[in-house]
Formats: C-alpha cells, structure tokens, sequence
C-alpha cells in the first residue's frame, strides 16, 4: 500500500500539478496586453500577483512587460502603486506587498526596493503588524490581521529586512498566545489602537476577525497556511526552533479544521504552509497534506484554465483568484520535489 504522502503520490502530484500550472499561467498570459497592462482596467489593482505568477511559469518578457506597466502608470516616487489607477483600497499594504515580491523575483529591483519601503511606513512599532487598510488621503485602518501581516513578512524576507520580518514572528507568536478558544476558534484581527486581539465586532463582519473551525461556511482558511508558511520561509533564513514551533500550531488548525473547508477557495493556503513544512520538516503528514491540495487545485480548474467558486464572479476577481492559485501551485510543485 503506498503510504499517504508517499514519494510515488508526490511524484504523481507533481505531474498533474505541471499541467495544472501551464494552463493557469496560459490564462493569464492571454489577460496581458502588449503595453503590459493587465485585464480590465475599471476593476483597479487586481493584478498585483500577476507578476510572480507569470514569472515561475516561465514567461519572463510578459512579467516584466507588467512590471513596466506598473512603473511608468502606478510607480510614485515614494514608492507606492496608486496614480490613479488603484481603485481599490482594502488590503492595502497585502496589494503592495505581494507586487514587490513578484517584482523582486522579476529582478526589477528598483520597483522591490522603493515598494518595500512604503510598505514598512505601515507596520506597527508595538506589535510588528501591518494595518490592512489605507484610505486615499494616507489614513492607516485600526485592524491589522495574519493574513496581510504575513504578505507583508514575506516581501521584507525577500529583500533581506530580517529585522522587520521578526518582528512579524513576534506579532504572529502574540496572537496566537492570547486565543483562548482553540481548536474551535481562531481571532485572527488585532487592533493598532487598543493592542488586542480583536474578539467583538459585528455579526456581518465575522469573516474578517474569526475562523471558527468547524462552521462549514465561507472563512478565512487561509489563515492557518499563510501564516505557516512566512514562519518556515523565515525559518530557511533564521533557523529559530520557535518559529517551526509555531508554524507547526498554525498548519494544525488549519488541518484539523472541518473537511468542508474544501468548498471554499480559501483553503487554498493551506496547501501553501503544508509544502513547505514539508519541506523543512521532511515529515510524511505534511507530504500528504499538500498532495491532497494539489489534486485538489487540479480538480477544481476550469476548462479554460482559470479558477472561478462564485457564479457572479466578474473577470478582474478570476485573474485575482487565478494568478493567485498559480503562484500556490507551483510553490507546492518545488516543495514536493524538495526532497528524495
């Protein structure tokens, strides 16, 4: 009997996935236009993934065709993407930072460079988090969360700024020290303004404050991968048994949570942080995790290529959702290829 994870299953993943990945990053080469513009404009910064995704796919001309874009039409001198061109304000410094990862990757060094250091005006000097949100006139949002704080780590580990993606580890390890719920619940929100965890708000805004592990309905299931998969990326740099000690919690409710987190795109993360604990780890549980991500990736692809979970989804949130998935794909290809 093959083993769960077993060396013939990843290798089978692997091949599927390679699929799965040419024909998502085909999709998205088909979005960009010949001036490396991307997609519909009047749905604002939807592309900001665009560039990693088309890069570890192989199509270099076409990523720094957007990252061309992006420097001549939203680059400001201070190192924000906006000039009119943004439309949307909500996730502000995550936008940001996921471009200047992909940016980096991309080699477009002055892009990463002057990005990063715009997003660093947004993290907290008390908790080391970042605030999600940034209004027009520069106004920073009160919540900061797991998700966003670790896309932000994630860029800040890709230019070398250890310092600051500690102190993400740091605000990541104070969250998680405080949850009194678990393994049930999961507050993830934390106020700039109080220094709390977030754990009263209103009932239409629990999508953005809990994941409750056992509610099979739309959540942030992301939260658990993503936030495994900062700790063992900044593990590879740092080697502090703390930070494996944690992403290990975070990947365990993410596991433990209920099957029917499969309904929802937002599990997607979870595929994430169980490759690279694999990875770092080279334990079988973690293995066979990311393998049932990944034939669930494959299974779950439209015929044209892109992924679409919403009937009303409009063509700016399939190139957010697909150029997203891409990047996680091929991220779980190379971690299951990571070892004998």
């Amino acid at each position: 009997m093959i083993r769960r994870g077993s060396s013939s299953q990843r290798r089978s993943a692997i091949r599927r996935l390679s699929e799965t990945r040419r024909r998502g990053s085909e999709w998205l080469l088909n979005r960009v236009r010949p001036d490396g513009s991307v997609g519909p404009s009047d749905e604002g910064f939807r592309f900001y993934r665009v560039p990693w995704s088309l890069n570890v796919s192989g199509h270099t001309q076409a990523a720094t065709a957007v990252c061309g874009w992006i420097r001549e039409y939203m680059l400001t001198p201070d190192g924000d993407f906006d000039r009119g061109h943004r439309r949307l304000y909500d996730a502000y410094a995550y936008r940001n930072a996921t471009l200047v990862y992909g940016a980096h990757m991309a080699r477009q060094f002055d892009i990463s460079s002057r990005g990063l250091g715009f997003i660093l005006s947004m993290q907290d000097e008390s908790s080391g988090g970042f605030a999600n949100d940034r209004d027009p006139d520069g106004t920073l949002g009160d919540v900061m969360d797991l998700p966003y704080t670790c896309g932000c780590g994630l860029a800040c580990l890709a230019l070398g700024r250890l310092d600051e993606a500690r102190r993400v580890y740091q605000f990541l390890d104070r969250v998680w020290s405080v949850q009194s719920e678990l393994p049930d619940r999961l507050y993830y929100s934390f106020s700039r303004r109080r220094q709390a965890v977030i754990t009263e708000y209103n009932e239409k805004d629990i999508f953005w404050h809990v994941v409750e592990s056992q509610e099979a309905r739309p959540q942030r299931w992301t939260v658990g991968g993503l936030s495994a998969a900062f700790l063992c990326r900044l593990y590879m740099v740092d080697p502090n048994p703390n930070y494996l000690s944690l992403a290990r919690d975070f990947q365990q409710f993410s596991i433990q949570s209920t099957p029917r987190q499969f309904e929802f795109p937002q599990v997607c993360k979870s595929g994430w942080g169980a490759s690279l604990l694999f990875q770092v780890t080279g334990e079988d549980q973690y293995a066979g995790w990311a393998v049932k991500l990944a034939h669930w990736f494959a299974d779950t692809q439209a015929d044209d290529g892109s992924w679409v979970f919403d009937g009303d989804a409009t063509e700016g949130r399939t190139l957010e959702l697909t150029a997203e998935f891409v990047a996680h794909v091929d991220t779980i290809i190379g971690c299951l290829a990571s070892r004998p």
